[in-house]
């Protein structure tokens, strides 16, 4: 077996297996404990088989990986107590130490070290993709893109089950959960309507590498709309009005991504293509009628309309988070200490039985727990973006025969799902979720493959 076809099976074998353990984004998860030491495996042989070939092919992509893995790394770094002591928003700690009789000890900036061991650790997944997908031919690429449109669409019909099913049905995987809507592998709605929002540009990717007859390609093309429009049906069942608008760039980026692809001769066989696609479009309208008829008899479409009381709480909350980032600024509370670094400055009247796990604005919540040098990391990655951008648009005139049309045009699809999960951000935390991850690092490797191949 070749190298490139195990680093595609790799691939392939991380995605089905992150997509089924690794929906959510708390650390409490009991699928974890088979997830975390699989993705260590992998790590282990992706580093040994394809860290040569990995740096060759994304020296600074490699780079960006490794310095995001060292940054809590060196969050559990042991510091002497006149150091740490004297870093902002530790005088509780040095305080509690103090008032128990109780020597300073040695300890690292992390408020909360459990957490950020698994901020760590979660980062092992994302590590060994990341060198997979640059070692990866792209012939086996383009398979990928097929593996993620039909974990998006396995996704979406087991989210209308849940749907149309009882709100605390076995379908539902996780325990902490958004009963009652499509969730489909992930534990909350949004971030199910994230992830099928992103299937828009792979849809439009996939269409431009068709090769075949005039008569097929109509064919194509069309089950590519309907496919589209069935989409939008699918998340209108999440009930996120995030995903919503989430799906409106999606559709934008697709008309960006596609690229017309030149059909080959006619066929004489017009009899069976004609009772193809008669076949084929019928059954897709059929399922399309049947997701919208189950759309709007669920909850989904109708939460869309009312209030959201947890949208008043991120905001309500805003000011209690920027409070805490003030105390920890620059140095941030340690990766992953939101909950503790929160709960600090909580206000008596929001306290409850439940707890607000997240800033749902990831840029606030990294400047609070990596304060400077999160900030730093989140300019870095826009700089490579915009880079990125460049040589593509620099490319937009690359022939379907070309060389690097195939890379061009994943290199879009990439850019594209990448712009679309940070804009998220700024209201959820979809790249906290292990899942998503692994999308947002092979969208990664796909743009940098396009610069290699651009600049070679």
């Amino acid at each position: 077996m070749s190298l490139d076809r195990l680093a595609y099976l790799g691939m392939a074998a991380l995605l089905l297996t992150g997509f089924l353990l690794a929906g959510g984004g708390r650390d409490d998860l009991l699928s974890l404990v088979i997830w975390r030491p699989l993705s260590m495996i992998f790590l282990a042989l992706a580093i040994c088989i394809y860290w040569r070939e990995a740096w060759q092919n994304g020296q600074a992509l490699v780079l960006f990986g490794l310095v995001v893995v060292l940054l809590p790394a060196l969050h559990l770094v042991p510091l002497p107590p006149a150091i740490w002591s004297s870093l902002p928003g530790r005088e509780f700690i040095a305080a509690i130490y103090r008032d128990a009789g109780m020597t300073l000890p040695w300890q690292p900036l992390s408020v909360a070290q459990a957490r950020t061991w698994n901020a760590l650790f979660s980062l092992g997944a994302p590590l060994a993709m990341l060198f997979l997908v640059l070692s990866t031919d792209m012939k086996w690429q383009r398979r990928i893109v097929l593996i993620l449109l039909g974990i998006g669409f396995i996704s979406g019909i087991i989210g209308t089950l849940q749907a149309i099913g009882p709100a605390q049905g076995p379908l539902y995987f996780y325990r902490i959960t958004n009963n009652g809507y499509s969730v489909g592998f992930f534990a909350n709605r949004n971030h199910q309507a994230a992830f099928l929002a992103s299937m828009y540009p792979l849809l439009a990717a996939n269409l431009s590498f068709f090769k075949g007859k005039p008569e097929q390609l109509l064919f194509h093309r069309s089950m590519a709309i309907i496919g589209g429009l069935l989409l939008l049906v699918l998340i209108l069942m999440t009930g996120s009005r995030g995903g919503v608008a989430l799906a409106v760039l999606g559709v934008v980026a697709a008309w960006w991504v596609y690229r017309a692809p030149v059909a080959q001769v006619r066929s004489a066989a017009r009899a069976t293509e004609t009772r193809t696609r008669i076949i084929g479009f019928g059954l897709a309208l059929l399922l399309m009628v049947f997701a919208a008829i189950v759309a709007v008899r669920t909850p989904a479409v109708r939460r869309l309309m009312e209030g959201d009381p947890s949208s008043e709480l991120r905001v309500s909350n805003l000011s209690t988070v920027m409070e805490a980032v003030n105390q920890f600024f620059p140095f941030g509370s340690g990766l992953g200490t939101f909950v503790e670094a929160f709960q600090l400055f909580e206000r008596n009247d929001s306290i409850s039985a439940t707890y607000f796990n997240h800033a749902h604005n990831d840029f606030v919540e990294i400047l609070l727990t990596a304060g400077v040098p999160g900030v730093a990391m989140i300019l870095w990655a826009a700089i490579l973006g915009f880079m990125v951008l460049r040589v593509l648009v620099k490319s937009r005139n690359v022939k379907s025969n070309s060389p690097e049309f195939q890379s061009q045009v994943l290199g879009r699809a990439g850019i594209s799902i990448l712009a679309m999960l940070a804009l998220y951000s700024a209201a959820d935390y979809p790249l906290r979720v292990p899942s998503l991850m692994l999308l947002a690092v092979i969208a990664a490797g796909w743009c940098s493959n396009a610069c290699r191949v651009a600049q070679r």
